[in-house]
């Protein structure tokens, strides 16, 4: 066998194998950085986070508001109790009684918009759930699709390495180092086919006493424009 023949298939295992491991890749940042479960769980924490601080808010609106009532009532309590005779005392229970009132109802209502707001977060806590929810399904069951389809593409590399090992030995050393060095220089492409009389990979014509060295069972040739190694079949 020619060395542009031997290193010609060597081009192409080693091109499917460039591509299984751009596949490896790919699958193993998808894998890990799955964007849409990140989405969901972040939105599902910071929905959390808001439920939790509004129901901190109406509980100490809702003590608030029954430190006043409680308040109220003891003031009631001494006002119609008998307990207070003097007049003067008991203008400033009433004028106070007026001023816990007034600022109950203030309370009540800010309690009522809180409730309100709590209601609205676990609403949005729900549906960040919810969300959560289908978007670690889908997360599971695309790992288990890629799982697969990583065991599948590791056999079918390690399939193609077992076939390239005894392949290398067919090579002349410095033909090796030759091509290593191309496929280096060349994204990954050092050896391209001859057809019609064309450089497969950038198209420059190749002159047919080019292709007639290319045939060699020893030599290698190189394209004159993008210099990687001719094979003419």
């Amino acid at each position: 066998m020619s060395q542009a023949f031997n290193l010609y298939r060597l081009q192409k295992i080693d091109t499917q194998i460039d591509q299984i491991n751009n596949r490896l890749a790919e699958i193993n940042h998808i894998l890990v950085a799955d964007e849409n479960l990140h989405k969901a769980e972040e939105l599902s924490q910071n929905t959390k986070n808001q439920l939790f601080k509004m129901q901190q808010n109406l509980k100490q609106k809702e003590d608030e508001v029954q430190a006043h009532r409680i308040k109220i009532e003891t003031n009631e309590s001494s006002l119609y109790g008998g307990k207070v005779r003097n007049p003067k005392e008991l203008q400033d229970l009433q004028m106070e009684i007026a001023s816990l009132k007034k600022r109950l109802t203030i309370l009540e209502d800010e309690q009522l918009d809180i409730m309100l707001a709590v209601e609205m977060a676990e609403k949005d806590f729900g549906i960040a759930q919810k969300n959560l929810t289908q978007a670690q399904t889908d997360h599971n069951n695309r790992t288990a699709s890629l799982t697969g389809e990583h065991n599948q593409l590791t056999r079918t590399k390690d399939n193609l390495l077992a076939e390239r090992n005894p392949l290398l030995n067919s090579v002349v050393p410095e033909n090796l180092e030759i091509y290593q060095t191309l496929r280096e220089q060349k994204k990954g492409v050092a050896v391209v086919s001859v057809d019609d009389e064309s450089c497969s990979a950038c198209g420059t014509t190749i002159r047919p006493s080019e292709i007639q060295a290319a045939h060699s069972p020893l030599k290698i040739v190189f394209c004159s424009s993008c210099n990687r190694i001719l094979y003419a079949g």
